[in-house]
């Protein structure tokens, strides 16, 4: 099937995530999407995160072809936009909401962290989860993790990307937490897990890694390829100074090289690391601003200030005079 006759999602939903080039949405050759995994198992694909159809798009272009495709995410608009111009295409391709609470992304979902996979045990030959774990804070990782282990064929693989650090360079960290973040009002804005956590998270989840390529510039998204875990498993993963130079922050090595040329890095974005730092201004900054409530604390404020939360701390207070004038009665 041509490219052409597949909608390209509108620019507002591909800034939701990611580059925005419509060739990054593109498989117009019908090249296998992810290289380094089998085609055999492509038959049967489940999308964690499948945003506004990146992957879908382009395995609808794949030759072959998916038989099965199921697409998840929290974002109600592109999942609509993708249920209504990419099944038409194909109806083998479904998407449904997952209805999880994001600040970001699903402020109005159901205020839950996770969800069950709206799938059977053992489905899918292929899981694919693009750029999520790096949205996921260490609970909703682990649970995840299990279920990616639940719904993965005995001979399947899962596609998955992470940022990584190693807890050992912060000493303050070392008895926990096993992941840090970057964000004050929403922490899912970008989660960098310790790579000891990931690992043993990875082995109690019933999962092995087959499979770990370091990002193209240090610091950015690692991809690690996970299977179903055998008595006979060997974790392709590495640890201490095995690729510690393409670390997120501290490392005991120099910092790598980037793998990509300039072109590429300019066009998604990508910096060199600042050396040095510009003088300041020497005319005095005002005074901030008091800081503003932020993330669930804030949540919680518009809560309070709600008609039903103020109506019911009346009437429990006026319960309190009624009560306290009967008792001295």
């Amino acid at each position: 099937m041509e490219s052409v006759s597949i909608p390209i999602p509108p620019i507002e939903l591909r800034r939701r995530v990611g580059p925005t080039d419509p060739e990054t949405f593109d498989n117009p050759a019908g090249h296998v999407v992810f290289p380094k995994i089998p085609i055999e198992l492509y038959e049967a694909v489940f999308d964690f995160g499948c945003g506004c159809g990146r992957v879908a798009r382009q395995l609808l272009q794949q030759t072959p072809r998916p038989r099965r495709y199921v697409g998840i995410d929290v974002h109600r608009g592109m999942l609509d936009w993708c249920t209504e111009n990419l099944s038409p295409i194909d109806p083998s391709f479904q998407f449904f909401h997952h209805d999880v609470y994001s600040p970001t992304y699903a402020p109005g979902n159901s205020y839950r962290l996770a969800e069950r996979f709206p799938v059977k045990d053992e489905e899918f030959s292929l899981v694919v989860a693009a750029s999520v774990f790096t949205h996921l804070v260490e609970q909703q990782a682990e649970y995840y993790l299990h279920e990616v282990a639940r719904i993965l064929r005995p001979q399947g693989i899962a596609f998955t990307s992470w940022f990584f650090f190693d807890k050992d360079s912060f000493p303050f960290l070392r008895p926990g937490p096993h992941c840090l973040y970057v964000s004050d009002i929403d922490p899912t804005q970008a989660v960098i897990f310790d790579r000891r956590w990931f690992i043993d998270t990875v082995r109690r989840s019933g999962l092995c890694v087959r499979l770990t390529d370091p990002p193209s510039v240090a610091g950015h998204q690692w991809q690690v390829l996970l299977e179903k875990r055998t008595a006979t498993a060997v974790d392709q993963f590495p640890l201490g100074e095995d690729g510690a130079e393409w670390l997120c922050g501290a490392t005991r090595k120099p910092r790598a090289q980037p793998r990509i040329s300039q072109a590429d890095r300019e066009r998604w974005n990508i910096e060199d690391d600042v050396s040095s730092v510009e003088s300041e201004s020497e005319v005095p900054a005002a005074a901030p601003l008091p800081p503003v409530l932020l993330g669930p604390i804030a949540e919680l404020a518009a809560i309070k200030r709600s008609w039903p939360w103020r109506s019911a701390r009346a009437i429990n207070k006026a319960l309190g005079v009624i009560k306290g004038a009967l008792s001295r009665d």
